[in-house]
């Protein structure tokens, strides 16, 4: 144990002492190139200032506003219009997201999200489509002034061997602090994106959604 934290320690000094050098040879380079005037000289200015830019940037307090961020995909036997129409058609997001979110539809392109997370904490937000193109693209992300800015897409594609269509969603969350963050972190896993696209795949395919589906939201831990 003494071990570990005499090397934790170690580490942590020699990564102080690197961050430092690097200043220090950032701020030489820079002043070097100023005090010539030739592309040598440029291109030592531009690299010093390069250098201090990158260690200047990384302050202490800037570690806890993480992005959470997920990309998933599917290949389901229906054409990109058909399945176009289908996301669009009303009462279809409710469906497909209720393992994430209670969401209510206030008309074609909003959207109303309630999240529920672990600790008897919640999360709302309203969404605005901001790009539509049918057959191939549906966009959305939060409207401002919310506490968990987020947006998302569903892109629909050919898949190969005339197999129907390949459905990639991506879901991006930018918690405002440290706190969402760590919240954030139980509420969004990496298995988020695939537990909704299998839920419409099979909402398409089938008219059901399996009711076994894993619940990263908490949601049935609170209920």
């Amino acid at each position: 144990m003494a071990d570990a934290l005499k090397g934790a320690l170690g580490a942590g000094e020699a990564s102080r002492e690197q961050r430092r050098g690097t200043l220090i040879l950032g701020g030489a380079l820079l002043a070097l190139g100023l005090r010539r005037v030739s592309f040598g000289s440029a291109a030592l200015a531009l690299t010093g200032g390069a250098l201090l830019y990158r260690e200047l940037a990384r302050r202490p307090g800037q570690a806890g506003a993480k992005t959470s961020e997920v990309t998933r995909s599917v290949t389901i036997g229906r054409s990109a219009d058909e399945l176009y129409g289908f996301r669009r058609g009303a009462g279809h997001l409710p469906r497909v997201m209720e393992h994430f979110a209670v969401i209510t539809e206030t008309d074609q392109d909003r959207a109303h999200w309630t999240v529920h997370v672990p600790g008897g904490r919640s999360f709302s937000w309203d969404t605005q489509i901001v790009d539509d193109r049918p057959g191939e693209l549906l966009s959305w992300q939060s409207l401002p002034g919310t506490e968990l800015p987020n947006r998302g897409e569903v892109r629909f594609r050919p898949a190969p061997g005339d197999r129907g269509s390949e459905v990639t969603l991506h879901l991006h969350f930018q918690p405002p602090g440290a706190a969402a963050a760590k919240a954030l972190n139980g509420l969004v896993p990496r298995t988020l994106a695939g537990d909704a696209l299998r839920r419409f795949k099979s909402l398409v395919e089938t008219g059901e959604i399996p009711t076994l589906d894993r619940n990263p939201s908490g949601r049935a831990a609170t209920a």
